[in-house]
């Protein structure tokens, strides 16, 4: 791994840091690529971990190097629904290998702000930001300057302002929710008055840092933050991306479709609401084992493991409908989404005849997990399916179950993840 020495700072101590975040942090350094953690950074190490998102701002013109080092760590493309999906951000996923974690990274080309439903402003202070970014030597990784990621935290808030915050106004109570209070909090006990009023003057203009001022060392009121995004030179409303009915309606379309997305991943999973799916196409993988008991609770395991980011759908391998099951899958598996088969599908034919109806019994499963306990003696010519570290060489993986509960998951976790 390169030194971090060569970027400013001493030798970072990584036990805390994922493997998978300190190869791309690695290899990001190795290309001389500018990047930095650029908000949220009061809860760096629990994003770094994989229990949060990871929200990495990047130099744009470097856009091709960066899709190279994705793929090179193990990074995964993701994709959004058009109604869910934000400009200049994409997704990507990667499995911490040694802890079967997911790290979700938001990749941003721009700085797009606003509130859960709408990204509806772009802050033009992407070079600022990366210009001014400061190591992290705990994490090994660049993150935004504390006074930057305050005056982009504070903007971000005037900007959406809505009702809500007004009523709140008319009862004296703070227009930000008690995890925004807390980050400006962390990030004011970090910062410098004046090296703040510095920066926010080239960005915003005098009269409106001395109300950024009195919102850091007082409450963030709505009257001030309101009084703020008119003040600011230009007003913050003139990095609208919408036109304020433009915004009324993608939010209102957005809020219904991010509750049916919500609602269809944790109880319908249907195929007619999309979230979030693989790029690269949708998997079928099938659990065999004759514990069918096991073998359940390993799938639910499973499911709910990818299904804190991704669409999926459960399935029996022998219910009354086989045929209807089977189209089903071929549907999903079409449309992105992994389909994780609980026993293997019934009545699967490679043989599809003439019958156009019958064309998903040709459709052959990605992966096929089998369960057993007692070792079995390979037939001659046998070839290993699996590598010393746990990775499939084929398309089918026996996993061991005399191993802990926890062992077999993991394991299971990198088999599948490899076919992703």
């Amino acid at each position: 791994m390169r030194s971090t020495t060569a970027f400013g700072a001493e030798e970072p101590s990584l036990s805390g840091v994922p493997r998978i975040v300190r190869e791309l942090t690695s290899a990001l350094h190795a290309a001389r690529l500018s990047y930095c953690h650029w908000k949220g950074n009061a809860r760096l190490q629990a994003a770094v971990v994989g229990r949060r998102d990871l929200d990495i701002l990047v130099d744009r013109d470097r856009s091709l190097a960066l899709s190279a080092i994705l793929a090179t760590v193990g990074f995964k493309r993701c994709t959004s629904s058009p109604w869910t999906a934000v400009p200049a951000l994409e997704d990507y996923l990667a499995l911490d290998s040694d802890t079967g974690r997911l790290v979700h990274l938001h990749l941003h080309y721009r700085l797009t702000v606003g509130d859960g439903f709408l990204k509806g402003y772009r802050l033009p202070w992407e070079a600022m930001v990366l210009s001014t970014r400061q190591f992290d030597a705990t994490m090994a990784m660049y993150v935004a300057d504390p006074h930057m990621e305050l005056l982009l935290l504070i903007a971000g808030k005037a900007v959406t302002l809505g009702l809500i915050d007004r009523m709140a106004g008319w009862l004296g109570r703070p227009c930000m929710d008690a995890l925004a209070r807390s980050d400006l909090r962390w990030l004011a006990a970090r910062t410098d008055p004046h090296r703040l009023a510095e920066l926010s003057e080239g960005l915003l203009g005098k009269e409106a840092t001395r109300l950024l001022l009195d919102i850091v060392s007082g409450e963030p009121s709505y009257r001030l933050l309101r009084a703020l995004k008119r003040r600011a030179i230009p007003p913050l409303s003139a990095y609208r991306t919408y036109t304020p009915a433009g915004a009324v309606v993608r939010r209102g379309i957005r809020i219904v479709v991010g509750l049916a997305v919500a609602l269809n991943r944790r109880i319908l999973r249907s195929l007619v609401i999309p979230g979030r799916t693989l790029s690269s196409g949708g998997l079928v993988i099938v659990f065999e084992g004759e514990d069918e008991n096991e073998r359940a609770t390993l799938v639910d395991r499973i499911a709910a493991w990818l299904t804190w980011k991704l669409d999926v759908l459960v399935l029996h391998g022998r219910p009354r409908n086989s045929r209807a099951t089977r189209r089903k899958a071929f549907r999903a598996r079409s449309r992105g989404m992994i389909v994780l088969y609980d026993g293997f599908p019934e009545g699967q034919r490679r043989d599809t005849g003439n019958a156009p109806e019958r064309a998903w019994d040709a459709d052959p499963p990605d992966l096929v997990i089998k369960l057993r306990r007692a070792p079995r003696p390979e037939p001659e010519g046998h070839t290993e399916v699996v590598t010393r570290e746990g990775r499939p060489t084929r398309h089918n993986v026996d996993i061991d179950l005399d191993h802990s509960p926890e062992q077999v998951l993991l394991a299971v976790q990198r088999a599948l993840w490899q076919e992703v």
